[in-house]
């Protein structure tokens, strides 16, 4: 992935005084509205907007799907609900794979 901002310094702006760690320093002013005349502009990526639209696309998305809620409230309730032992030990090997620690195994 390629991001490029042009016109950008390392060094912080004259009139920004410097900030404790993790606080953000007050906005200061643009160089245009400061007299400098000069224009700061930022181009977003392809890769950037895609993202963009893919987050918005998934906060569309239901966090818990309401048919399947519902179907296993009904599995409950009439106790035909059952429980695959082989899948839940699968999905915990799968989470376990996931997470870093020893490799002692």
């Amino acid at each position: 992935m390629s991001g490029k901002i042009s016109g950008v310094t390392n060094s912080p702006p004259a009139s920004a005084p410097p900030s404790a760690a993790g606080q953000r320093a007050p906005a200061a002013t643009s160089s245009a509205s400061a007299g400098g005349g000069g224009t700061d502009s930022v181009q977003i990526t392809d890769t950037a907007s895609h993202l963009v639209t893919a987050e918005q696309a998934l906060n569309a998305v239901p966090v818990v799907s309401q048919g399947r809620v519902a179907e296993v409230r009904a599995s409950l309730a009439n106790g035909t609900y059952k429980v695959s032992a082989e899948r839940i030990a699968n999905q915990l090997l799968q989470f376990e794979r996931l997470l870093p620690g020893d490799s002692a195994e």
